[in-house]
């Protein structure tokens, strides 16, 4: 796959490498700021498979996963597209978590950058993601940036958002 760098102002996105793993691993085990997502393995050789295999569904353009970076190159996030179908031009997006050392609007660049890839790029049409309904801060940013609520569920709020 040829490389992908999606660069803005205040940060760059790059597709994960096995290098990545510890990065990963501390960021989604670390309670203050994963506490909303999945659990994750705290064992290392696990979590570089898990990227090996992630990097062959990536090589099919099945899913991507990036690693968010600040403009000094320091790893200080993830987002990730997956469940993607070309055919009815639909992915999700998720894993979203951005450390301490982000810069203020990290998020809404985040958003921005893997949107526009979204659109242009894999030219889908549809976005859904999940939240945690206690996730406030995660539900204000997602709202102001267009995505509209679908549906609930005990845990969950839905949202979709439609591109170009």
């Amino acid at each position: 796959m040829k490389k992908i760098k999606l660069e803005g102002n205040l940060i760059d996105l790059r597709l994960v490498k096995e290098s990545d793993a510890k990065f990963i691993m501390n960021l989604r085990t670390n309670e203050n700021i994963s506490r909303f997502i999945s659990l994750t393995s705290v064992n290392i050789n696990e979590q570089i498979q898990w990227i090996k295999n992630y990097k062959l569904r990536e090589e099919k353009k099945e899913e991507f996963y990036f690693i968010v970076e600040n403009k000094n190159g320091l790893s200080c996030g993830t987002v990730r597209i997956y469940n993607i179908n070309y055919k009815s031009k639909e992915t999700t997006w998720g894993s979203f978590i951005l450390d301490k050392i982000r810069p203020e609007g990290a998020s809404n660049e985040v958003i921005d950058l893997s949107l526009n890839f979204i659109s242009k790029e894999l030219k889908l049409e549809k976005v859904y993601l999940d939240v945690r309904k206690e996730n406030y801060k995660a539900i204000h940013i997602y709202e102001k940036n267009k995505f509209i609520r679908i549906k609930e569920d005990d845990k969950n709020y839905y949202y979709l958002r439609r591109l170009g």
